[in-house]
C-alpha cells in the first residue's frame, strides 16, 4: 500500500512539475530581437498580403508587431514553451513551430483563417552604432538593405 501511494505521489509531482515548466531561458534568448518576414501562408496557400510583416521582441517582456490586429506600440506578452501570448484586446496566441538563433516560424488562427508566417532574424544594428564615413566628402553613408532574398504572391 505504502509502496503505491509514493509511487502515486512521485508521479503527481513529476507531472506537476513539468505543468508548472515556463518558458525556458534559451527560448526567450533565441526569440528577443526583430524578425522580419520571408514567406507567408494563409490556410496553406502562400500569400503577399503579409509581406512586411515584423515582429519585436524585448528582453523586458514587451513585443512589437505591425500586424493589423492590434495597434503598433509595444505590449507585454508571454513565452509558455511553444506558445506566445500577446496580452493584447483581443489577446491573440501564436503557436512556435521553430525557433533557432536565425529562423522563425509561427502560426496562428484569424477569423477562421490559419496562418503561418516565416521571419528571418534582422541584423541587430544599435541605434548608437557608429555609421560608415566615405573617403569623398565625409558624410555619412546609411549601410544598404539587402534586396529581398524572395517574392511574396498571392
Amino acid at each position: 500500500m505504502f509502496g503505491r501511494l509514493s509511487s502515486l505521489l512521485c508521479c503527481g509531482l513529476t507531472l506537476l512539475a513539468v505543468s508548472c515548466e515556463n518558458d525556458s531561458p534559451d527560448n526567450r534568448l533565441a526569440l528577443t530581437g526583430r524578425w522580419e518576414l520571408t514567406k507567408g501562408f494563409r490556410n496553406k496557400r502562400e500569400t503577399g498580403t503579409l509581406g512586411g510583416t515584423y515582429f519585436l521582441f524585448r528582453e523586458d517582456g514587451k513585443m512589437q508587431t505591425n500586424l493589423p490586429i492590434g495597434p503598433e506600440e509595444p505590449m507585454d506578452f508571454t513565452l509558455s514553451k511553444n506558445e506566445i501570448r500577446q496580452k493584447s484586446t483581443p489577446p491573440v496566441r501564436y503557436q512556435i513551430q521553430n525557433l533557432s538563433d536565425s529562423m522563425l516560424v509561427l502560426s496562428f488562427e484569424l477569423r477562421g483563417m490559419q496562418f503561418e508566417m516565416h521571419f528571418r532574424k534582422a541584423n541587430a544594428v544599435s541605434p548608437d552604432a557608429p555609421q560608415p564615413v566615405t573617403e569623398q566628402n565625409d558624410s555619412v553613408v546609411p549601410p544598404q538593405a539587402p534586396p529581398p532574398s524572395d517574392t511574396l504572391q498571392e
